[in-house]
């Protein structure tokens, strides 16, 4: 590698084709259920799209999968016509597909009813993507959807689907996985460096993502550990919305970092610019879209992103108190006992009315005075934003982490327990207060910048 190389990432499209919807009462049905935007995609991209069109400095996108919003045929249509655009604008684009990008059972939205519509087979996307990186492909893996290419000279790309057996298993089967180190050997031996991208995070975005099926490859633990002993030093990852980077460091001492980006079109429609240099270096720069076509109702294009993402997250709270059955009814119980639908009612309003200073007096501790009169509703959606956000911002000394400090000790008692009966099975659950800390709070902020040394294994901030 002679050179600097630019690229940009972006993920998690989702494109949706409007003509799948009249937006009537089945679409919002459907629309409140997301964090990400439905209707308001192809605006999101196009504007997004110019952006990246403008940076003459930068000539390569890649983009880890989910293109579509649920493999509907028409939204791989209208997304491959943005793609067409941006590739006329001297961009050279590389995708992989993912596990909405295929759906043979596709559904759209009229009136109250979800109705049927063209789908995607998954053995079709190769072809409907061919001048997207398939085409370039040094070495290409029909069957398992992924490919080398060379981005430079000197700098290969390891483009890798983890459908895994489109099912339960999220990942790369045997069979795939020799293929993966034969690549990365390929590359050793011609002395190129090999990055990969991949959908699903190969390393949980945060400590509370390890327990959750759906957050992270099936098997992250024992193939991050096999990829990094062979060579891979860097992987560009999406699927989870949220801004991470993450490390892992083998007992060999090789090391693999995980650059997890937010989804484009929902909250907060991240994108980022890497820029790697010769000596292995290099910088990770993130930037959002500025603006898009359409009535947003007065809010910015940061606002309408933050409004659609705690829209979700609140519709559930009110459920509590305005629909009490609906709300039992998410974690399967039953909805026929009155009594206890009253109690969720009654909790529902009292949760709305709460703050942090009663909250705080409930349970016999000082509220920092700063934030005493502040929601504890509000304050805990925005702790769930901040997650997505990434570089969490609430650290030792700010009030906020103050309370939740004080919060986790007056449950000690309580976590104790938990911590002694849940700890055996998960590590990381043995200090339960140090975990918690760690999800509102991050003294090294690298999520959304950083300079990261791919040689020694090193970041710090950018």
């Amino acid at each position: 590698m002679k050179e600097s190389l630019n690229f940009f990432i972006v993920t998690d499209t989702h494109c949706y084709a409007n003509e799948l919807t009249d937006m009537g009462e089945a679409y919002e049905a459907r629309s409140y259920t997301d964090q990400h935007c439905l209707a308001e995609t192809g605006a999101i991209i196009d504007r997004a799209f110019e952006l990246l069109a403008a940076d003459d400095s930068t000539q390569i996108v890649l983009m880890p999968g989910d293109l579509s919003r649920d493999g509907e045929k028409l939204s791989h249509i209208r997304f491959l016509e943005k793609l067409q655009t941006l590739r006329e604008s001297g961009k050279k684009i590389y995708v992989i597909t993912a596990r909405h990008d295929y759906n043979e059972k596709a559904e759209g939205f009229r009136g109250s009813e979800r109705i049927p519509v063209e789908g995607t087979r998954r053995d079709e996307l190769v072809d409907m993507y061919w001048d997207y990186g398939f085409s370039d492909a040094l070495v290409l893996d029909r069957h398992h959807l992924s490919y080398t290419a060379q981005l430079a000279d000197g700098v290969r790309l390891l483009a890798l689907n983890c459908d895994g057996d489109c099912g339960s298993f999220k990942g790369f089967p045997p069979e795939q996985l020799d293929w993966i180190f034969a690549q990365i050997a390929a590359a050793k031996a011609a002395g190129d460096f090999i990055f990969a991208m991949t959908h699903y995070p190969v390393l949980p975005g945060s400590p509370i993502m390890g327990f959750i099926e759906d957050a992270v490859l099936t098997d992250w633990d024992a193939v991050t550990t096999q990829l990094a002993d062979a060579g891979l030093p860097l992987m560009f990852t999406g699927h989870m919305h949220m801004q991470s980077v993450n490390k892992k460091t083998t007992a060999q001492g090789n090391a693999l970092y995980d650059i997890c980006t937010g989804s484009l079109v929902g909250y907060p429609s991240a994108m980022r610019k890497v820029t790697l240099h010769p000596d292995l270096t290099m910088e990770v720069r993130s930037f959002a879209v500025d603006d898009f076509d359409w009535d947003k109702d007065g809010k910015t294009a940061e606002g309408y992103f933050i409004w659609r993402f705690e829209r979700m997250i609140r519709d559930k709270i009110d459920a509590m108190q305005s629909r009490p059955a609906e709300f039992l009814g998410i974690f399967g119980a039953s909805s026929q006992n009155r009594i206890l639908l009253a109690l969720i009612r009654f909790l529902g309003k009292r949760l709305y009315a709460l703050t942090l200073g009663k909250a705080a007096r409930l349970l016999l501790f000082r509220c920092p005075p700063e934030i005493r009169d502040l929601k504890l509703l509000d304050k805990a959606v925005e702790l769930v934003r901040s997650v997505f956000m990434g570089d969490q911002p609430y650290t030792a000394g700010m009030p906020e982490h103050e309370f939740v400090r004080k919060l986790l000790r007056r449950l000690r008692p309580i976590i104790r327990i938990l911590e002694k009966k849940l700890g055996a099975k998960q590590p990381i659950l043995r200090d339960i207060p140090a975990l918690v800390l760690s999800l509102i709070g991050k003294d090294l902020k690298i999520d959304s910048n950083a300079r990261i040394d791919l040689k020694n294994f090193r970041e710090e901030e950018l």
